[in-house]
C-alpha cells in the first residue's frame, strides 16, 4: 500500500513536471518602453514656488467646498444641487457603478461555484462506444440530478492580477467623477462671474445714459443761448445711442447666463430666469498648498485617475504573463446517473465524482504573444497619459499663478484711474460751486468716470475668473495667500457706491 502511494505521489509530480515544461513562457523580450515620471522629480519652477511662500500658514481650503470662500448663499445652492444632480456628474456615477460591477464579477472567480442539473435523454446507443454490450445498438433514454462543484486554482496569479486591474479601474473611474464634479463647479462658477460682471456693467451703462442725457439738455441750453452748435448735441446723442445699444447687449448678455448656468444644471431655460441677482464677495487669492510636485498635484482627480490607470495596465501585463501557464482547474459533482432513466430515482443510482482539470496552452498560433504585447503597449500608452497628465496639470498650475499675477496688474492699472477720475470729478464739482467751470465739464467728466469704473469692474470679474481657473488648476485644494481678503470687497463696495451716488445725484 505505501508503494501504491509513492508510485501515486511520483506520477503526479511527473504529470506535473511534464505540463510545466510544455507551456509556454512569457517571452522575455516583450517588456514595456516607457518610464514613468515621478512626479517628485519634476521642478514645479519660480513662480509656483513662490506662489506656495506667499500663502504662509493659514488652514487650506477643502476641495469639496472651494466656492463657499465666495459668500453668495445662491451660488452654493447650485453648486450642491448641480453636484448631485448633473447629468456629466451621474454619468460618471454610472461609469463608477460599472467598474463596481465589474469588479464584482472578477472576484466571484476567487469562490467555489455549485450548481445544479439534471437532464434527460432518449437516444440510440451506438455499437462502438462506452457502452457495454447490453446497450449498443439499441435504443434507450439515460438521465442525471447532480449538483456539480468547480473550483479553479489561481497557482500563476491570473486571477490576483484581473482582480487587482478591476480594483485600479474603479479607483480610475472615481478619478474620473471627482475630475467631472470639478470641472462643472468651475464651469458653474465662471459661468456665475459672467453674469454677476454683466448685472455690474449693465448698472453702470445704464448711470452712464442718465449722464449724457444731461449732457444733452445742457447743450440744448447753450445752444438757444448761442454758446453751442447742434453739431455737439448730435454728437451727444450718438453717445447715448451708443450706449443704450449696449445695455440691450447686456440685458441679453444677462439672459445668455442665465440659461448657461441652467445647462450646466441639466434644466431647461425658465429654471435660469428664477435666478436673483448674484451677490459675490471677494476672496484672497488661492496658493498651493506646497511647491513639491507630489503634494501640489494630490488633489488632482485626473492625475489620480491618470495613475490608476497605469497601475491597472500593469496588472493587465501579469494577466497576459500567466496565461502562458496552465490552469488547473478541480471539479466535482454527486447525484444521480442512470442509462435507463427508469432506474434513474433508485438507490444503485448514485454517482460520485473528483478530480483536477488541467487545460495547457501548447500552440495557439501566437495568441499568447499578441497579447502580451497589446497588454505592454496598453501600458506604455497608459504611462505616457500619465507623465502628459503630469506635466500639463504643473503647467496649467503655473499658467494660473501668472495669469492671475497679470489680471491683478491689470486691476491696479484700473484702479488707479478709477482714482484719478474720482478726484477729477470732486474737483470739477467744487470749481462749479464757485463758478469757475461750467456743469457741462462736470457732467463730460462723470461720464469718464462711469467708464473708468466699467473698466475696474471688469478687471474684478477677470480676476476671479482667473482665481477659478487656479483653484481647478490645483484641484480645488487651496490656501489663502497673505494679501487680506477684503481687498477686492472693499474695491467692488466702492464701484457700487460710486454708483448709487452718480444716481442719487
Amino acid at each position: 500500500m505505501v508503494g501504491e502511494n509513492f508510485l501515486r505521489r511520483r506520477t503526479s509530480l511527473i504529470l506535473s513536471a511534464a505540463l510545466v515544461s510544455l507551456c509556454g513562457c512569457a517571452p522575455g523580450s516583450i517588456v514595456p518602453h516607457a518610464t514613468l515620471t515621478a512626479p517628485g522629480a519634476a521642478d514645479t519652477g519660480a513662480s509656483i514656488a513662490d506662489a506656495a511662500a506667499a500663502g504662509g500658514q493659514r488652514p487650506e481650503v477643502a476641495a469639496d467646498g472651494w466656492w463657499k470662500a465666495y459668500g453668495d448663499p445662491q451660488l452654493d445652492a447650485l453648486v450642491e444641487r448641480a453636484t448631485n444632480e448633473a447629468p456629466s456628474v451621474a454619468l460618471a456615477a454610472a461609469r463608477i457603478e460599472q467598474a463596481q460591477a465589474e469588479l464584482g464579477a472578477v472576484a466571484s472567480e476567487d469562490k467555489p461555484s455549485l450548481t445544479g442539473n439534471a437532464d434527460a435523454l432518449v437516444e440510440h446507443f451506438p455499437d462502438h462506444y462506452i457502452y457495454s454490450n447490453q446497450y449498443a445498438g439499441k435504443a434507450g433514454s439515460e438521465g442525471r440530478i447532480t449538483v456539480d462543484a468547480y473550483y479553479r486554482l489561481d497557482f500563476w496569479g491570473k486571477r490576483r492580477e484581473t482582480k487587482a486591474a478591476a480594483a485600479e479601474r474603479v479607483r480610475e473611474a472615481r478619478g474620473a467623477a471627482a475630475d467631472a464634479r470639478l470641472l462643472l463647479q468651475t464651469a458653474l462658477v465662471e459661468a456665475y462671474v459672467g453674469l454677476d460682471a454683466a448685472y455690474k456693467i449693465s448698472d453702470i451703462a445704464t448711470a452712464a445714459v442718465t449722464r449724457r442725457q444731461g449732457v444733452i439738455d445742457l447743450l440744448r441750453l447753450r445752444a438757444r443761448s448761442g454758446l453751442a452748435t447742434e453739431i455737439d448735441a448730435v454728437q451727444a446723442r450718438d453717445a447715448i445711442t451708443d450706449t443704450r445699444s449696449e445695455i440691450a447687449r447686456l440685458a441679453g448678455e444677462i439672459e445668455r447666463r442665465r440659461h448657461q448656468i441652467a445647462a450646466l444644471m441639466g434644466k431647461g431655460p425658465a429654471f435660469g430666469d428664477a435666478l436673483k441677482r448674484p451677490t459675490l464677495t471677494g476672496i484672497a487669492d488661492p496658493a498651493p498648498l506646497s511647491p513639491v510636485p507630489a503634494e501640489l498635484l494630490g488633489h488632482r482627480p485626473d492625475v489620480e485617475a491618470a495613475r490608476a490607470n497605469v497601475e491597472a495596465a500593469a496588472h493587465g501585463i501579469g494577466v497576459a504573463k500567466a496565461a502562458f501557464y496552465p490552469d488547473i482547474d478541480l471539479n466535482a459533482f454527486a447525484g444521480l446517473k442512470s442509462l435507463d432513466l427508469g432506474q434513474l430515482l433508485r438507490p444503485g443510482s448514485l454517482a460520485l465524482g473528483f478530480g483536477p482539470a488541467v487545460t495547457l496552452p501548447i500552440f495557439e498560433g501566437g495568441l499568447l504573444t499578441s497579447n502580451l504585447k497589446r497588454r505592454t503597449a496598453e501600458y506604455d500608452a497608459a504611462v505616457l497619459t500619465y507623465n502628459q497628465t503630469v506635466a500639463t496639470a504643473l503647467s496649467q498650475v503655473a499658467d494660473g499663478i501668472v495669469t492671475l499675477r497679470a489680471e491683478h496688474a491689470r486691476k491696479l492699472e484700473a484702479d488707479e484711474a478709477l482714482t484719478h477720475w474720482r478726484h477729477v470729478v470732486g474737483l470739477l464739482h467744487d470749481r462749479e460751486r464757485q463758478g469757475l467751470s461750467s456743469g457741462l465739464e462736470r457732467l463730460a467728466s462723470e461720464t469718464a468716470l462711469l467708464l473708468s469704473e466699467r473698466r475696474s469692474a471688469e478687471a474684478d470679474a477677470r480676476v476671479v475668473l482667473a482665481q477659478t481657473a487656479l483653484i481647478r488648476a490645483l484641484g480645488g485644494a487651496w490656501r489663502p495667500t497673505q494679501d487680506a481678503a477684503g481687498k477686492q470687497t472693499a474695491s467692488a463696495q466702492s464701484t457700487l457706491s460710486s454708483i448709487a451716488t452718480t444716481h442719487h445725484e
